[in-house]
């Protein structure tokens, strides 16, 4: 037990750089609602969150419309450990509530009990989010990949992992290559094939990606964003693709160098599976290069890429920002907002 216990305090230290320290660790335990943490660890498994099931609603078929997204890393951790307090993650689902998105991609939700608050109805109306992915718990030494995606579209959750790849169901991967303490996590990237209307569907790819600067932590995650393209060729090369996340990618990683080794691996991405960063739709004037969005990406690493391959749709970000509003000091991230907007040619 104690070393299950060590292993899986050492999966939530891994979202920060630094090395842990034992003597972290062992305040860590002392701080901790014991009873609470014991749950969180032996109670492994996926969770329906409520909402509704695949085909109790559908939206008609149309020739163009609109939609919105959130995308945000919501600190679930035990607050102990470095998340953050219950009320402040009750906020985030209570400001949600009150001016809903009809897509909410989120990172980190680690923590079961902080989990099943969106679960409860009086915080989170079905009506909502009436679509909501499963909460994979993890198994008995990690606290699972903390992603979940709801929707107001349908899509099919009820299988996870079945590595059929026809993203008929919701579809969770591990990443193959890490660094770090996020070898000890299930960080990896998850697909939910959205109904938008009855005849256009689109590849939600929600991830979280591995934390730290060091060569080894750039080198995992250029091969974990290799991994992801791997995917869409294979799998979404005729779909309408919106990836997003948390992926601890800036551009600046490399000796205060924007043009460094997560430069180079979006580049590396962009050139093998098309597509465009969202701050590219929001840039004016004639260059509308990935370069020319290099002040607003430095420090971010929170990003959205829209990817067209299906060639009877297009989908367009129409706006793209990240701001704290309503959710300043809630979570350590701030939240990203895109409006989408979509065309039947």
């Amino acid at each position: 037990m104690i070393k299950r216990l060590l292993i899986s305090l050492t999966l939530l230290f891994s979202h920060s750089a630094a090395a842990v320290d034992f003597e972290d660790i062992w305040d860590a335990i002392t701080s901790c609602n014991w009873f609470e943490f014991i749950g969180d660890v032996d109670d492994t498994g996926s969770k329906d969150l409520d909402g509704y099931d695949y085909g109790d609603s559908e939206f008609p078929d149309a020739n163009s419309g609109n939609f919105d997204m959130i995308v945000y890393n919501m600190d679930g951790f035990l607050e102990c450990i470095g998340g953050n307090s219950t009320s402040d993650f009750k906020q985030i689902i209570d400001t949600f509530d009150n001016n809903p998105k009809d897509l909410w991609l989120m990172q980190e939700v680690w923590n079961k009990t902080k989990a099943n608050y969106l679960d409860d109805d009086d915080k989170l109306d079905n009506d909502t989010v009436p679509y909501r992915s499963k909460h994979w718990k993890g198994g008995s030494t990690s606290f699972g990949n903390g992603l979940l995606t709801f929707s107001k579209f349908p899509f099919d959750r009820e299988d996870r992992d079945n590595n059929d790849y026809s993203f008929a169901t919701y579809e969770e991967e591990t990443f193959n290559n890490c660094a770090g303490n996020d070898c000890d996590t299930e960080k990896g990237f998850t697909v939910a094939k959205i109904e938008v209307t009855k005849n256009f569907h689109v590849h939600v790819y929600n991830t979280h990606m591995d934390a730290g600067r060091e060569d080894d932590d750039l080198n995992a995650k250029a091969k974990q964003l290799d991994q992801i393209a791997d995917m869409i060729a294979a799998h979404s090369n005729d779909a309408t693709v919106i990836l997003a996340g948390d992926f601890n990618m800036a551009f600046d990683e490399s000796d205060n160098d924007w043009r460094g080794a997560n430069y180079q691996a979006w580049k590396a991405f962009f050139a093998r599976v098309g597509g465009q960063h969202a701050c590219q739709y929001m840039l004016s004037g004639s260059d509308t290069s990935l370069e020319a969005c290099a002040d607003e990406l430095q420090d971010t690493t929170d990003h959205v890429v829209v990817i067209n391959n299906n060639p009877n749709y297009t989908l367009d970000v129409s706006n793209y920002y990240i701001s704290s509003s309503a959710y300043s000091g809630l979570s350590d991230h701030d939240p990203v907002f895109v409006d989408f907007s979509w065309v039947k040619h």
